[in-house]
């Protein structure tokens, strides 16, 4: 719809700047400041989770990365390894990069003494919330849309035919909103369906429900599984939907790289509650700086 926000000119040529990569910055930030507030109410100190947030994104990048290549359907990275440091070749996984952020995360929060149970409960919805951040950037982007469809009579134009980057259509009955994309990364001058405004809506709704969840939680861990079997049930019936090249489908006959990683992931989520329900929660004192971390200045600044 609107993948480029202003055009930079250099000694080195024209260099974009993509609205993809700043809707994804203020997503970072936001899910940043959703867990740095919630960790003090649960007792962490809210400085030692900067570590975790330069973890998520090293580690967030890389593994979306590598479980984009590992489940491609060419052998590309096989062949030649050194394309995944191409950006301009392939593309990154979400789930990739979620899994592979939590798998370091939960190393760091054991090397820095953080309480990982509560520490994956204060994080969970806030990656919710940033993934759903990511999905907006996608729309604007053009990327990770869905199937192409006719379009049904009596459709609904949202935007002003001025626009030149493309066309939404509300449509009365499901799928309810269609796209057509003209200058995007992904398929462009077709009917597709508007699969990453369906995932951010759905995300949305998700992150307040793991919220008021994570007030009333019963023991730890609860929030953080039940994120894990909730998300490992949506993506892949949006999967179902989408229409991009890039996912792979070959696993076990028809499955998405995506599709299979989500049921790992509900599998694990499954398994997380199962072990934890019994064990209820810990006991929380909320955190407060001491007068040494006030004038020495370390005390959380958010």
């Amino acid at each position: 719809m609107f993948p480029t926000l202003y055009k930079m000119q250099t000694p080195m040529g024209e260099l974009p700047y993509n609205t993809w990569g700043l809707l994804l910055t203020v997503a970072f930030f936001a899910a940043a400041f959703v867990v740095h507030r919630r960790s003090a109410r649960v007792g962490i100190d809210p400085d030692k989770m900067v570590g975790l947030y330069v973890i998520a994104i090293v580690a967030g990048l890389a593994g979306a990365r590598l479980l984009h290549y590992l489940g491609a359907r060419d052998t590309e990275f096989y062949d030649n390894p050194m394309v995944y440091f191409d950006l301009s070749k392939g593309g990154f996984a979400v789930l990739g990069g979620v899994i592979g952020a939590a798998v370091l995360g939960i190393v760091y929060g054991f090397v820095r003494g953080i309480p990982v149970l509560k520490m994956a409960d204060v994080v969970a919805p806030a990656v919710i919330l940033g993934i759903r951040g990511g999905r907006v950037g996608c729309f604007f982007a053009g990327c990770c849309h869905g199937r192409t469809v006719e379009l049904p009579g009596g459709a609904l134009a949202l935007l002003p035919e001025s626009f030149g980057g493309g066309q939404l259509w509300f449509v009365a009955g499901p799928p309810f909103l269609l796209e057509l994309t003209r200058h995007g990364v992904g398929t462009n001058g077709q009917v597709v369906l508007a699969t990453q405004v369906y995932d951010a809506v759905v995300l949305a709704g998700l992150f307040a429900a793991l919220s008021w969840l994570w007030r009333r939680r019963l023991f730890d861990g609860q929030v953080s599984g039940t994120a894990m079997v909730l998300y490992g049930i949506w993506r892949p019936i949006v999967e179902r939907l989408r229409g991009d090249e890039i996912r792979g489908t070959d696993h076990f006959g028809s499955l998405t790289t995506s599709q299979v990683a989500s049921i790992g992931v509900l599998v694990a989520g499954v398994l997380l509650m199962a072990a934890r329900f019994r064990h209820g929660v810990a006991p929380e004192t909320p955190f407060a700086p001491t007068d040494e971390d006030l004038t020495s200045g370390s005390a959380p600044r958010i």
